[in-house]
């Protein structure tokens, strides 16, 4: 459940009386409740129902303009972007001891001796049980330090805490739920990647997965060759907006003698394309729209890949 009353503290720091509330999709079944608590205390709360993917997506722009006091972020930890307004952080952690079902596993870890530990913002007191579990069973364990978070959390454009230790583990435990963390950890590390699923009680190794992407990347490198309008996807969330990355790969493209146009929005979705004739995409936005490239019908590139349309 959300800790409101931790909240609360926080919001009488500031005084605050109007709450601008940013609450991602899983925990928008607890908003109404916790705004409920929130106005008994007699705060005016607006309730953003956009979606929000992390702590790069600051509504801080409409919460100034509603005249709001704070931005309440629910979810997330402290991204380090500059807000025109404070922003609290709520970060939700969920208190969960992996060790039950890391003993189911233990033989599949038997070969790896020294294992780096991450997980997302929720699961960070799972680290440290786990940790204790795996040095009693001889192993040396890890928990490396974040660039944009905290020591052993990972994000879906931060993988530092893991990138910190590649040269001194021999694998890495993902620990948590959902693909997008440890799938998007797998394609960026060279030791194997395990995910020890809390939701579907299960030790996944990401070896096939990640060769199935990268066959999948390749592929759409090679359709992209043929290519001749790009689209290069940028966007509006202040997080997100890496409009120096956007323009060097148009002009990139155009030495290449490809036509391209950076195309922007706050959150892109293939509706928002209809009517363009562009052929492939590159994108500049969140690692996130990864997930969703097979509704847009078109390559998607990362900038990495543009300069692989030369050979």
């Amino acid at each position: 459940m959300l800790d409101t009353k931790n909240a609360l503290k926080k919001i009488s720091k500031f005084k605050a009386k109007n709450i601008f509330l940013q609450i991602p999709e899983g925990l928008k079944t607890q908003a109404l409740e916790m705004v409920s608590a929130l106005e008994k205390e007699g705060l005016e709360v607006f309730i953003s129902v956009d979606p929000c993917y992390g702590a790069c997506d600051l509504r801080d722009h409409e919460a100034k303009a509603l005249g709001c006091d704070v931005i309440l972020h629910v979810g997330h930890s402290d991204y380090g972007l500059k807000s025109r307004i404070p922003v609290i952080y709520e970060e939700f952690e969920m208190n969960y001891d992996p060790v039950p079902l890391l003993k189911n596993f233990l033989h599949d870890l038997k070969p790896y001796n020294k294992i780096s530990l991450v997980t997302t913002v929720q699961f960070l007191s799972s680290l440290g049980h786990a940790k204790k579990f795996l040095q009693k069973r001889g192993k040396r364990v890890f928990i490396g330090s974040s660039k944009r978070g905290k020591a052993g959390q990972v994000l879906g454009c931060d993988f530092s805490a893991a990138k910190s230790l590649e040269r001194v583990v021999d694998c890495f435990l993902f620990m948590g739920s959902g693909t997008f963390h440890p799938l998007g950890l797998a394609m960026e590390m060279k030791k194997p990647v395990f995910f020890l699923d809390f939701e579907g009680s299960q030790l996944l190794s990401l070896k096939d997965e990640k060769r199935r992407m990268e066959n999948i990347r390749l592929m759409q490198i090679e359709k992209a060759k043929s290519c001749k309008n790009f689209g290069v996807l940028g966007s509006t969330k202040p997080g997100q907006m890496r409009v120096r990355t956007a323009e060097g790969v148009k002009e990139r493209l155009s030495e290449l003698g490809k036509n391209s146009w950076i195309l922007v929005a706050d959150e892109i979705t293939p509706e928002k394309l209809l009517g363009l004739q562009i052929d492939c995409l590159v994108n500049t936005a969140c690692p996130r729209l990864r997930e969703d490239s097979r509704f847009f019908k078109k390559p998607i590139l990362e900038p990495r890949d543009v300069e692989k349309l030369s050979e």
